[in-house]
């Protein structure tokens, strides 16, 4: 389907598609490029603007192919507002897991869970939408949102049950579908299309994986989306969303959704982003205690360096997997036994602990071995640090103590074979992130195999040994159950703990390209197993076919020729960068720039939100609810009593690193008392709107508890937006003169992923001199780059003394002179004049259409700062005046950002400044 979109309509046309406001202001987070472009894919099979054909009569049936990790969830909350709006107010979330549902709950519903995905007050059109959840639908104008596992929705559609949704009632309505975790619909599908008719009147909870499968394709796809109906006479206005991160290699399951796969971002996709955590395979021979013991000194380790870097509310767990329930238990209980009786003596083994640790044993290092590594790392740090390793038992002692672990079988649990949690235990596994959350260990078997999202789980242990349980497939070697149920526990451990460090992005790793940053230790995930060479065999051949790990992703490192660091020039002419400095204006005497109207929906109308309980008595009250006319109190933030402004501003202040705490608003605006804040230059002018019932005229009539929550989420939103205009940096002007021996002399090791065509280049760049890198692995716009830099090497000869291209390794930095903001420029062209004094230095920076804007250029683009900002070196020291230094005259150009389709562009600017 994706394929066939791109055909009709094209790929251009796709991606200059705008998301809807109505969209992008009601849900809480901003948009990743991959959800993005799954949106806009859907709006041009959808929105009749674009004319793609669709099949007469039949009800929309789409698949998102997406990888666990990537917010599919935040895709549905999206398509859930754009539905609405087109006039649908019945869903159906449905998925084969209850703690799955409940999860999405949460997301959906729970207006203060920290995974809520929508704003705060949902409006659309000018019109306030309440979105709830109810057991049946009705015609009222929300958001109704049933939630259901496949069971449940089985006995509805068979059993009648009394206030139940009916198939009857199901089938007279306008429903949108959506199914997560898709692939168990694929069971009639997988069976050649012999669908099973002898559908069980009642599933129950313990029902046969086989039973579940049969009866969400059958209930769902037959009764519900096509109406029980073969031919649809008639146009059906029923949808069916289905979200997964495994489509099964099945030849009929493929054919099934070739046609209905309208986006596919997978997980190779999603690691290649660097979105992920990094796998790290550790496996020892180490005995079961001290596998434990490492692990626990890892987590001691990460603990540490987080807060030796200021990064708050870092919490790594861990998770301990046993391979039956009984065992589980028992493993829980010996943990604990080792937490309390742990002593300094325990750690002895770390001795003679690189020993244990197996590692690759070819040339090439690779990136997920890197256990010996890390370890030597960590005892570096323990020593240089003077750590006393009473220290790190106490830590280990009080982190990990009974209250602090959690075992995914609750107490009450007589079954062998299927695990069982609390309501609590899976309130807490699904808010591991929560500042407030105390659970630092998990021990399970396969629980949380599926449907379960964690950002800050850094380790699992297999406190096992074998298991190798591989079979045979049409002649393959196919991994074993366990294995795969490992493989899974993996792909939830290798989401990304986001985190502020300098100008990086916070949600994408930061050191690929300097592996020996303390850091890294905070990007990684590490498997810990025995170190069985048929077991680890099986393990990497299924990571890699999953596309977790790779063999083409090497460490690889970069050096200058040793020719060039021979030459005079690398000896005598000078390369010139700015720094980074507090900007001196960064207080801001006004807020007249920060313009935002907050709205808040009082209390009365939030019930709305909640469950519908039809019996008597609530569903009359609820009744005489909506019968309330809403009216809007249009306020300033002035108007509020000042010690109700002062509790609110305290409250949010007590959160780490809040920009409400006095002496961080003091950094960011020019005040010297909490009471200057509230002026009108200030706070003071912010406007309110309150929606409530119109039997309250104004501020007056709302009470303090509720002018309370009101403040509070406004100071949510106005941190929010100070954030954005904060200006905390500025890059200097001038430009100081380094030697190539102090900006370029240490190698540089990076993580990389070698392909073929990148291999070939390196070849042939080697043997070029004006090439004085001794490497080179790039992307395809680099690769670009570099064959228009060699059909212009011999113009350059001709004119200049000396040529030379440097590959930057994201060794050398410059910075914006409005902001401060990092840039480092993928190439350095360096030429000598034919006079000798004067020296040129030029910046060339590739980038992707995908940073493109409307016009096809770079300018609106979240990229053009940087093309700004090269057009500002070349106004100053390109065009203006020379740098001096030793002697020597130099130029500094900055060229436009190289795009192979706006070549001509480039080419014009490049031949006027370099040649002409």
């Amino acid at each position: 389907m994706q394929q066939l979109i791109e055909s009709e309509i094209g790929r251009k046309t796709i991606f200059k598609i705008e998301i809807p406001e109505y969209i992008t202001s009601n849900v809480k987070h901003d948009f990743w490029h991959w959800q993005k472009e799954a949106l806009q894919y859907f709006f041009a099979f959808d929105d009749p603007e674009y004319e793609f054909e669709k099949p007469l009569n039949e009800p929309t049936h789409l698949m998102f192919n997406m990888a666990t990790g990537t917010g599919k969830t935040m895709l549905m909350a999206s398509l859930i507002l754009y539905y609405y709006r087109k006039g649908y107010k019945h869903f159906i979330f449905f998925v084969n897991q209850n703690n799955i549902v409940d999860k999405t709950e949460n997301n959906f519903i729970n207006k203060n869970h920290t995974k809520y995905l929508f704003r705060q007050n949902i409006v659309i059109d000018d019109k306030t939408i309440n979105i709830r959840k109810v057991e049946t639908f009705n015609d009222t104008d929300d958001i109704q949102i049933k939630f259901t596992s496949i069971h449940k929705l089985h006995n509805a559609v068979y059993l009648a049950k009394e206030n139940s949704v009916t198939l009857e009632d199901l089938q007279k309505r306008d429903l949108v579908m959506i199914g997560d975790e898709a692939h168990h619909l694929n069971a009639s599908t997988m069976r050649n299309g012999q669908m099973e008719m002898d559908m069980p009147a009642e599933l129950k909870e313990n029902a046969s994986e086989k039973d579940v499968e049969k009866s969400w394709e059958n209930t769902v796809l037959n009764k519900i989306l096509r109406k029980s109906k073969n031919k649809q006479d008639d146009q059906n206005m029923n949808v069916l969303l289905e979200f997964t991160a495994t489509i099964p290699k099945n030849a009929d399951v493929l054919e099934k959704y070739r046609t209905k796969t309208i986006y596919r971002f997978e997980l190779v996709d999603f690691l290649k982003a660097g979105y992920t955590k990094e796998i790290n395979l550790v496996s020892t021979s180490l005995k079961k205690k001290e596998k434990i013991l490492l692990a626990l000194l890892f987590n001691w380790y990460r603990h540490q360096i987080a807060l030796k870097n200021n990064i708050a509310n870092f919490k790594p767990v861990l998770l301990f997997r046993s391979k039956f329930i009984e065992e589980s238990k028992k493993d829980y209980e010996e943990f604990l036994l080792i937490i309390s009786d742990l002593k300094p003596v325990d750690f002895n083994f770390l001795k003679n602990i690189e020993n244990s640790i197996k590692q690759d044993h070819s040339n090439l290092v690779k990136v997920y071995e890197q256990g010996k590594s890390r370890v030597r790392q960590m005892l570096q740090f323990i020593k240089e640090e003077k750590i006393n390793i009473h220290e790190i038992v106490g830590y280990i002692k009080d982190e990990f103590a009974e209250r602090n672990c959690i075992i995914t079988n609750s107490k009450d649990n007589k079954a062998t074979t299927k695990e069982k949690t609390t309501e609590e235990q899976e309130q807490l596994l699904n808010s591991l992130e929560d500042k407030n959350n105390h659970i630092r260990a998990i021990f399970t078997v396969k629980r949380l195999t599926e449907g379960w999202d964690v950002l800050n789980l850094f380790d699992i242990v297999r406190l096992y040994e074998g298991g190798r349980d591989e079979g045979h497939q049409n002649g393959q070697r196919v991994a074993g159950q366990t294995t795969v149920q490992e493989i899974q526990l993996i792909g939830r451990g290798v989401r990304y703990f986001p985190f502020v460090y300098n100008e990086h992005e916070k949600n994408k790793r930061k050191f690929d390209n300097d592996l020996e940053n303390p850091l890294r230790v905070l990007e990684e995930f590490y498997y810990h197993s025995d170190d069985d060479y048929r077991y680890l065999d099986e393990l990497k051949r299924e990571l890699k076919n999953k596309g977790f790990i790779q063999d083409n992703r090497e460490i690889k490192k970069f050096a200058l020729k040793y020719e060039f660091k021979q030459s005079d020039f690398f000896k005598e002419v000078r390369v010139w960068k700015n720094e980074r400095i507090d900007n001196p204006e960064k207080r801001k005497r006004t807020l007249a720039e920060l313009e935002f109207t907050f709205k808040y929906k009082t209390k009365e109308f939030a019930m709305k939100e909640q469950q519908v309980v039809l019996d008597k008595e609530k569903d009359e009250i609820l009744a005489e609810s909506l019968k309330k006319v809403s009216t809007t109190i249009n306020i300033k933030l002035k108007d509020f009593e000042k010690h109700i402004i002062s509790k609110a501003i305290n409250k949010k202040a007590t959160k780490d690193l809040s920009i409400l705490r006095f002496d961080n608003l003091k950094s960011e605006l020019e005040v010297n008392s909490i009471d200057e804040i509230l002026a009108d230059n200030f706070i003071g002018e912010f406007k309110i709107n309150i929606i409530t019932s119109k039997d309250k005229k104004d501020l007056d009539d709302i009470s303090n508890e509720e002018k309370l929550d009101i403040l509070l989420e406004f100071f949510d939103e106005f941190t929010n937006k100070l954030k954005e205009i904060a200006n905390p940096y500025k890059g200097t002007e001038n430009f100081e003169p380094f030697s190539f021996e102090d900006l370029f002399s240490e190698d540089k090791e990076k993580s990389v992923l070698i392909d073929p065509e990148s291999r070939n280049l390196e070849a042939e760049l080697k043997q070029h001199k004006w090439y004085v890198l001794n490497g080179f692995n790039g992307t395809s716009e680099e690769r670009e780059l570099l064959e228009f830099m060699k059909n212009k090497i011999g113009n350059l000869e001709e004119k200049y003394d000396e040529v030379y291209l440097l590959r930057n390794e994201e060794v050398y930095k410059i910075y914006d002179f409005e902001k401060g903001r990092g840039f480092e420029p993928d190439f350095l062209l360096f030429l000598k004049g034919e006079k000798g004094r004067l020296y040129y230095q030029i910046f060339i920076e590739p980038k992707g259409s995908q940073f493109m804007d409307k016009q096809g250029g770079f300018k609106e683009s979240k990229e053009g700062w940087k093309e700004e900002f090269l057009q500002l070196i070349t106004d100053k020291y390109g065009n203006g005046d020379l740098l001096k230094a030793e002697s020597k005259d130099y130029r500094l150009i900055g060229l436009p950002l190289f795009n192979k389709k706006e070549e001509l562009i480039f080419e014009e600017v490049f031949d006027s400044q370099l040649l002409n």
